[in-house]
C-alpha cells in the first residue's frame, strides 16, 4: 500500500486499539478504544486527501476545513471516489462525538471502516502516483463546440 508514514502509522494505531494490544492495564475502555480507533481512521483519511490535494499544489494550503477540502476532492479525484471519501469521513465524524444519549461506534463498524480507510487511502495514494485526473483531462463530459456555445449561449 503506497501511503505516507503518518498514514500507515494512524492505521497502526487503529489496529492496535481494536486488537487490544494495549495491554490490559491500560486505562482505556473498550467503547474508549472503538472510539479512538474511529478518531484515528478520520484522521488518516484527512491525511491522504491532503496529500492528494497537496500534490497536485491545487492552492488549498490555507483551507483548513475538511468539509471545504472534501468538495474540492471531487474536481481531483472524480465524484465516485469523492463521494465515498465524504460518506466515509461523515461517519467516522459521527462516531468521534460522543453524546449522552446515543450509543458509540462498535468494535464490528470500526473494522469494517478500517478496511474501507484502508481501500480510499489506497485509492487516492495511486491517483496521486498516477497524477492522472479524470476531470481535468475532460473525460466524463462530451467536448463541446465553441461555435455554437457562441451561437445559442448554451451547450446543443
Amino acid at each position: 500500500m503506497p501511503t505516507t508514514p503518518a498514514v500507515t502509522a494512524l492505521l497502526a494505531t487503529a489496529d492496535d486499539l481494536l486488537t487490544e494490544r494495549l495491554g490490559s492495564d491500560s486505562p482505556l475502555t473498550p467503547a474508549g478504544r472503538d472510539r479512538g480507533a474511529a478518531y484515528a481512521l478520520r484522521i488518516a483519511l484527512e491525511t491522504a486527501v491532503d496529500a492528494v490535494l497537496a500534490a497536485e499544489n491545487a492552492g488549498l494550503g490555507e483551507v483548513r476545513s475538511t468539509r471545504a477540502k472534501l468538495l474540492c476532492l471531487r474536481h481531483y479525484a472524480g465524484p465516485a471516489l469523492a463521494r465515498r471519501v465524504n460518506a466515509l469521513w461523515n461517519r467516522l465524524s459521527a462516531a468521534c462525538k460522543y453524546h449522552h444519549d446515543e450509543l458509540g461506534p462498535t468494535r464490528a463498524q470500526v473494522r469494517v471502516w478500517r478496511a474501507s480507510v484502508e481501500t480510499l487511502v489506497t485509492e487516492l495514494a495511486a491517483l496521486k502516483a498516477a497524477r492522472y485526473f479524470p476531470q481535468q483531462a475532460g473525460a466524463e463530459r462530451p467536448p463541446v463546440e465553441v461555435a455554437t456555445v457562441a451561437q445559442h449561449g448554451e451547450r446543443t
